[in-house]
């Protein structure tokens, strides 16, 4: 039986966000009016503002900050916070106040349930792009499972004056799928501007010095702008060359066709954090139809791989993941077990080229040395995953792809691996 797609992210809890805020205060307040009344040096207050309210910023990031997992399934989403949420329980489905796109609450019969990811230079801890990708791919299939159950299976219930009676949850989702929100104004990322900024003022007269605070702002702002554009770009690129395929044993795993973009940030500065990023995407808007889509691989566990491509004309990849199975770095001793926990699992890609005159067979059993060895850990180790993908404007359409399922098919069988596990995506 197929299994049901499932992600996993962090996420930051906004109930525990306002606490969070409101204790940081509660700490700034009680450091610095009882230094002020006992007429303290300013250095000492300063001082002791700062231990306290770092120290309380930090326990209560920890606390904010959650691990979910969530499952979709046909009638219901299974939450590792929330627990089970069926359709037919939600009544709205809305976007929360002074969250960063992509979020949602959930409004059921008794309770109510948010979402959000936290992309912001304001913010202290933020979901990286990778996670960001996966809670819009759970936010499209969502959709796609709720509007399969049909109106009459999930209804709003609202009041009679409710302008909104008319709206169903499916389409409420769908509005915000198809709208983009870039609000910044976040508890999490506030709280340290907030608290330096008034500490700062009551202590000492400052200086004018540059607004830092808007320039980065207006780089974050930039970004997203940009990244919308982009994704409209590789939509419209796709309906001209089409997209791509992906044949593996992880049922969870998606695929998804993006341009580079340069997201690193070497020196850790706040206000560059957008640099690189912004760059490569003026350069992709400056020249759309010259931009490579490349092929990213996000496996059911949120590990996302980017299939780099070489100048073959005719390609296509690999990827093995085994989240259990970690790669002793070549400085180790073979006895030497300390700190193995923090080794790299083993996650690695390769293309394989192909000629007009190639024989696929061939081609993709020495695409790698110890092929053999490498498709027998599928059938050895439970949590081993083989990705093979390919896109249509790199030789791999429909019925390309097809022939490499078979010849995979065949080096798979001759490793007696059970092939029946795999699957077929498309995008």
């Amino acid at each position: 039986m197929k299994n049901p797609p499932a992600w996993q992210f962090n996420i930051a809890d906004q109930k525990r966000g306002i606490w969070s805020f409101a204790a940081t205060m509660l700490a700034f307040f009680g450091t610095v009016v009882p230094g002020l009344l006992l007429d303290l040096n300013i250095g000492i207050i300063i001082t002791a503002m700062l231990a306290v309210v770092f120290t309380v910023l930090f326990l209560t990031l920890r606390w904010t900050w959650r691990k979910e997992a969530l499952t979709l399934f046909p009638d219901r989403i299974e939450s590792a916070l929330y627990g089970t949420i069926y359709f037919t329980d939600i009544r709205k489905i809305s976007r929360p106040w002074g969250a960063m796109s992509p979020a949602i609450r959930l409004r059921l019969k008794d309770r109510r349930v948010s979402w959000s990811m936290v992309r912001s230079n304001r913010a202290l801890i933020q979901n990286t792009p990778e996670e960001v990708m996966l809670f819009e791919d759970f936010l499209q299939q969502l959709e796609t499972a709720m509007n399969k159950q049909g109106p009459q299976h999930v209804r709003p219930q609202f009041k009679a004056d409710d302008t909104n009676t008319h709206v169903t949850p499916a389409e409420q989702l769908s509005q915000i799928n198809r709208s983009r929100n870039n609000n910044a104004g976040l508890i999490i990322g506030a709280t340290i501007v907030i608290v330096i900024l008034m500490g700062v003022g009551t202590c000492v007269t400052r200086s004018r010095t540059p607004d830092f605070k808007r320039m980065k702002a207006a780089s974050e702002e930039r970004f997203y702008r940009g990244k919308q554009k982009v994704e409209e770009l590789v939509a419209q690129r796709m309906e001209k060359e089409g997209g791509a395929f992906l044949y593996t044993n992880d049922h969870a795993a998606t695929i998804k066709l993006f341009p580079y973009i340069n997201t690193d940030n070497p020196l850790n500065i706040e206000l560059f954090q957008y640099t690189g990023a912004n760059k490569d995407i003026d350069a992709i808007l400056a020249n759309p139809d010259s931009v490579q889509l490349d092929i990213y691989v996000i496996s059911g566990d949120s590990a996302v791989r980017r299939m780099r491509p070489g100048t073959s004309a005719r390609q296509f990849f690999f990827r093995a993941y085994d989240p259990k199975q970690r790669i002793r770095p070549a400085n180790v001793l073979p006895n030497d077990t300390t700190g193995q926990e923090s080794y790299p699992v083993l996650d690695i890609s390769w293309r394989v080229p192909l000629q007009d005159t190639t024989n696929m067979l061939y081609a993709m059993d020495r695409s790698i040395p110890g092929m053999d060895l490498m498709l027998a850990q599928v059938r050895l180790r439970p949590t081993f995953y083989l990705y093979m993908t390919g896109k249509v404007n790199q030789g791999m359409n429909e019925p390309a792809f097809r022939e490499a399922v078979i010849t995979l098919n065949k080096l798979l069988h001759r490793n007696h691996v059970d092939t029946s596990a795999f699957v077929i995506r498309r995008i």
